[in-house]
């Protein structure tokens, strides 16, 4: 939504967000052979650039670490292919129309349910990690994905806490 000063215009969108950020000025704080030139008020300023409600709003956030040539990937990219088209079967067989990232808070109730067991383990990690509840709804989303990636029927706790990790920290 667009507005100004007496008017308003909403365009429809559907989009997927990708951002990468350094992680401080220079962009050699976590570099393995360089060193970091910024004092540390300079790199909080830097992050503070970012709103949390911005950041709230953003369903994966991985550090990447540098790549070495001796690195080997763990999955060819037919592999990868192979399992993403494995999830979008298991995904259409539960009668889900949406992609998880998609749901909607009474979808999430249907589709991203957890036991007892697993509530708890996401109600102390809401209190622990000042977790809103849009950041819960997109853990248990994001667990959806990681277990349809597994060929998992369920959610399992390995699956939420693996999408826990991957909230900002």
């Amino acid at each position: 939504m667009i507005s100004r000063v007496n008017t308003k215009i909403e365009y429809p969108t559907d989009i997927m967000f990708i951002s990468a950020m350094n992680p401080c000025p220079c962009g050699n704080l976590l570099h393995v052979q360089k060193s970091c030139r910024c004092t540390d008020l300079e790199v909080q300023r830097y992050k503070n650039r970012l709103s949390e409600p911005f950041l709230d709003r953003i369903d994966i956030s991985i550090q990447m670490q540098n790549v070495c040539s001796d690195d080997k990937a763990s999955l060819s990219s037919k592999q990868m292919h192979e399992s993403v088209f494995s999830a979008l079967k298991i995904r259409e067989n539960r009668k889900q129309i949406l992609p998880n990232g998609k749901l909607s808070d009474e979808d999430i109730q249907v589709f991203c349910k957890i036991t007892e067991e697993l509530q708890e383990v996401m109600r102390r990690a809401s209190e622990s990690f000042g977790l809103s509840f849009r950041s819960v709804n997109k853990a248990l989303k994001v667990a959806r994905t990681i277990a349809d990636i597994e060929a998992s029927e369920n959610i399992e706790k390995t699956h939420l806490l693996e999408a826990l990790s991957y909230r900002r920290r």
